[in-house]
């Protein structure tokens, strides 16, 4: 038996009473000050070396942001009441932004803004100590309550039991509710319980039709219809009112209200649904998208709502726990161009075309279909495993064809053997 090593999350509500929100808040200013500083003189500093020629071009790093953090707590002693883990994850923050704009994956880093953003959080950091009774962790469960570093103790609505070793603590809050996101490694022997489910299944995403299925079965989007209108209504009420006032208010409450509904409902939805392809599949092959690029296109506000991420991070996490196989194919691959009856790319198809006719074998084909049974094949074939290949086919008088089809392994170093 193989122990895996996983990361997991746990996301519990609580609610802070008014000093722990005061606290709270200050961290929240604290270390959007630092972060939007390091910024700063991290631009400031390149200004240098660009027009004037000062200085050397030196990387954002962890040494470089540890100096700016030492100045600041001298020259602001308000920051060393703020919790000192908290400063160091923002700008872990930001060196990680700067990584990818380095990379050229991303764009420059920008300040923060903690009036716009609607998203606030920080995150703790887990440190060991010694104490008369032992080794202790900052952070830890304390019966039904949860003990944070130098924040004190905080009363969850529901406990959650951990196994692993707590990694961090990220403090949220959402559209205002509060929530703790727990971080742990646990070490395990992934799960079993699904093996007399043997289905090998390409999984093809999109607009129309949210998950096509290479046996043919479609999976429609969730309707939030009514959420979307309600969400739409109080935002244009919301507009027309004084910020900051009693009714104003009132109405950003029932606002965040369907907010965090319409969030339940999707994510609610795409754990049943991943959690059923991981119970009957145990092969499992998708495209990799380039979602980035994507909402680019005037379709970026259907594809944010759609949100194909984070069901593909749900398949891909619950197939490492239940020990299953999942497949991620080439995003240049002409899944939806190539027939999958004789391997013909039809070059020419437009992308409203939802039924096409193969020029080489005359086969009509639906496009999501037969795109899912390419990713199926390519996911297959991309994995070493046995792929169905395409033999012989026989063309009859009334344009109809007899097809004949074998299981062959596919071998990198020889082909198809």
């Amino acid at each position: 038996m193989v122990y895996k090593i996983f990361i997991l999350t746990d996301k519990i509500e609580f609610v802070p009473d008014k000093d722990l929100e005061g606290e709270l808040n200050f961290n929240f200013r604290a270390t959007g000050y630092v972060f939007n500083k390091t910024l700063e003189y991290s631009f400031y500093r390149e200004n240098l070396v660009k027009e004037f020629a000062i200085g050397n071009n030196c990387k954002v790093d962890r040494k470089y942001t540890q100096e700016i953090i030492k100045t600041l707590k001298k020259t602001k002693p308000f920051l060393k009441k703020a919790e000192s883990t908290c400063i160091e994850a923002s700008t872990d923050r930001l060196i990680k932004a700067y990584s990818g704009y380095y990379a050229g994956r991303t764009g420059r880093p920008k300040f923060k803004s903690l009036k716009k953003n609607p998203v606030r959080s920080i995150t703790l950091r887990n440190n060991n100590y010694t104490t008369k009774d032992g080794i202790k962790s900052s952070i830890r469960w304390e019966g039904n309550k949860l003990r944070l570093n130098k924040l004190g103790y905080i009363k969850v609505k529901y406990k959650r039991d951990i196994d692993g070793k707590i990694k961090e603590a990220t403090i949220l809050k959402e559209n205002g509710k509060w929530f703790v996101c727990i971080t742990y490694e646990l070490e395990k022997i992934p799960k079993a319980d699904f093996l007399e489910n043997n289905l090998y299944v390409g999984i093809d995403v999109g607009l129309t039709d949210f998950l096509t299925f290479s046996n043919g079965k479609v999976i429609q989007k969730p309707d939030l219809t009514k959420i979307n209108e309600r969400i739409r209504y109080y935002q244009q009420k919301l507009s027309r009112q004084k910020e900051g006032g009693s009714n104003w208010k009132k109405t950003l409450k029932k606002l965040h209200k369907w907010q965090n509904k319409k969030n339940n409902t999707v994510k609610d939805y795409y754990h049943k649904i991943s959690y059923n392809i991981i119970k009957h599949c145990q092969f499992i092959a998708m495209e990799t998208l380039n979602i980035r690029g994507m909402i680019k296109s005037h379709l970026s506000r259907s594809i944010h709502e759609i949100g194909w991420g984070k069901l593909i991070e749900m398949i891909r996490y619950k197939a490492q726990w239940y020990g299953r196989q999942f497949v991620q194919i080439n995003q240049w691959f002409p899944s939806s161009k190539k027939c999958n009856v004789c391997g013909e790319i039809n070059h020419g198809l437009g992308r409203e075309e939802r039924e096409w006719e193969c020029p080489h074998c005359h086969s009509t084909l639906q496009r999501d279909v037969n795109a899912a049974k390419n990713i199926l094949d390519e996911g297959l074939r991309a994995t070493g495993s046995m792929v169905l290949c395409l033999v012989d086919f026989i063309p009859n008088n009334q344009r109809k064809t007899t097809y004949y089809y074998e299981w062959k392994c596919f071998d990198e170093k020889i082909g198809m053997a």
